[in-house]
């Protein structure tokens, strides 16, 4: 006897054998930092409740083809996880995740409409009626656009401009990357078309912050972007009912300026949504920051692990033997464990020694060449020892970089997240150091040789005056609480391969605007 279809609404984590009668609503794909290549997707059913599916790497061969949008399916067999995105495409408290045995079959449902809109009005907007960490479809008429920029060799371009809507109310649009050339090329080619609605298909609003004021903006490949397209009754009754409020395309301001270049300087993209600050002033830091500043790298510290860890061959987690294989935290197995550098240094910038833990992507952009090639290279000459640090590794040693790590206040070292060797960058890194009083009276030792310099577990040696106006340096907990699976300049580029590289005057382009969803990490392999 086959199993009853069930609602989206009934789906919970206590089984797997969910059997569904669903249309796709949306479709897009995500990459990750490693080039690998998820799908994302929204299905609803004849009641037209929501739920969001993943299809993870090892199963886009198998499903791209199968599932398109706005067709239907009886679907069944999935893994159930907790909806945990921070940014969510539904409100659904699960997610569907698609495994081996999941089971799609392409049928006509008429009981289920072709289309299904989860509106939010731009009055609601206004009124914070709408939760922070949602996505939402948005229609609204193009008003007057303020800025423009299209930038053809890379995801940078960005056109903002004012949407309203029956409520005649006005909100601010942001869009970026492919969204604002599909704008671009419907302008250029369909001016006859009057005046814009668009559709905003899971689209992020961003809450008013400093000089910024409150924002809908594309979660980039979550989005979907729709102009004009009147076979949606709502934007067909919006753009009749505003023809008279909306200009034509003709309209100067919907020019777009081209340009091949960034006009955010280097400088700008390294420090973007950091604190610039020499050493000294990281030693009086007290909660987790991240910071930019400039250091020679000194020596090697010994740590637990010697100068690599056996990591998982689908993240960058460390891993274990269990039951006959390895496996890492997020329960992905791995035939052979791959090693990759985590390597701990005490760098200095004249004044103080601060320890920072430099990470596989890192390392191998400094050593130029990766761990696993340095410990195969060290097998076949006969000569290896896990835990001695081969003499190849030196060649990061004696440099002075600017550094982009992450400070946290139970660390005893800073968690490098890039680098930059580049001189004038550092000369202008230096020069944004704060000229605060206690930096002066930190004693720089002249005795290299017995390392009396101090070093940032220690505290700074400053007047009376000063206790008064600074907190005590964070006392730095024990070194080996650092482990292998945290590694944040892998985390933040799996979430946003470009986003170490915009600055703050962007608008915050953070890990949901590269996909409505951070890279699932929690999807259990089949093998």
């Amino acid at each position: 006897m086959a199993r009853p279809i069930e609602y989206i609404s009934s789906i919970d984590d206590s089984k797997d054998l969910w059997k569904v009668a669903v249309r796709c609503k949306h479709l897009w794909s995500v990459t990750s930092s490693q080039n690998r290549e998820h799908l994302e997707l929204i299905l609803f059913d004849s009641k037209l409740d929501l739920i969001q599916a993943i299809v993870p790497s090892y199963l886009v061969s198998k499903f791209k083809t199968q599932v398109e949008v706005g067709c239907s399916y009886i679907m069944q067999n999935f893994k159930v996880s907790s909806n945990d995105f921070s940014f969510k495409s539904t409100d659904h408290k699960f997610k569907l995740i698609f495994c081996g045995s999941t089971s799609v079959k392409k049928v006509q449902l008429s009981d289920i409409p072709l289309n299904h809109l989860k509106l939010i009005g731009i009055n609601a907007i206004i009124e914070g009626k709408y939760r922070k960490n949602l996505l939402y479809d948005i229609i609204g008429g193009v008003t007057e656009i303020s800025q423009a920029q299209i930038i053809p060799d890379n995801n940078k371009s960005k056109i903002v401009f004012s949407l309203t809507d029956l409520s005649k109310h006005h909100v601010q649009c942001t869009l970026w990357g492919k969204l604002v050339v599909q704008l671009n090329e419907y302008y250029t080619t369909h001016k006859a078309d009057g005046s814009i609605v668009l559709l905003l298909m899971n689209a992020r609003i961003k809450e008013p912050q400093g000089n910024y004021p409150l924002n809908v903006s594309n979660a980039w490949n979550g989005t979907k972007l729709l102009i004009n397209d009147l076979s949606i009754e709502e934007v067909k009754n919006l753009k009749e009912k505003l023809k008279d409020d909306l200009p034509t395309l003709s309209s100067s301001s919907m020019k777009m300026e081209t340009t091949n270049t960034s006009v955010f300087s280097d400088l700008d993209k390294f420090v973007w949504k950091a604190e610039v600050l020499s050493l000294s002033d990281i030693a009086y830091l007290q909660t987790e920051t991240t910071c930019v500043t400039v250091a020679t790298l000194e020596k090697f510290e010994c740590g637990q692990s010697g100068w690599y860890y056996d990591g998982c061959s689908e993240c960058t987690k460390s891993v274990t033997l269990k039951d006959g294989k390895f496996m890492c935290y997020s329960k992905h197995i791995s035939s052979e464990p791959v090693p990759r550098f985590k390597l701990e240094v005490l760098a200095s910038d004249g004044k103080l020694k601060y320890k920072f833990v430099f990470w596989d992507v890192d390392c191998v952009k400094l050593i130029g060449k990766s761990a696993l090639q340095m410990k195969l290279d060290l097998m076949e000459t006969g000569d290896f020892d896990p835990l001695e640090f081969p003499y190849e590794l030196d060649v990061m040693l004696k440099k002075e970089l600017a550094i982009r790590a992450v400070f946290q206040p139970n660390k005893a070292s800073l968690s490098v997240i890039e680098f930059k060797a580049d001189e004038v960058l550092r000369t202008k890194i230096k020069e944004r150091f704060k000229c605060e009083e206690h930096t002066s009276k930190i004693v720089v030792s002249t005795d290299d040789t017995r390392d009396n310099m101090h070093t940032a577990s220690c505290t700074p040696t400053i007047s009376t005056s000063e206790k008064q106006s600074h907190a005590d340096p964070q006392t730095v907990s024990d070194p080996l609480s650092i482990t292998a699976d945290y590694d944040p300049s892998v985390a933040n580029s799996a979430l946003t391969p470009s986003k170490r590289s915009i600055p703050e005057t962007v608008e915050e382009l953070d890990s949901a605007q590269l996909s409505s969803t951070k890279i699932i990490r929690d999807i259990k392999l089949e093998k």
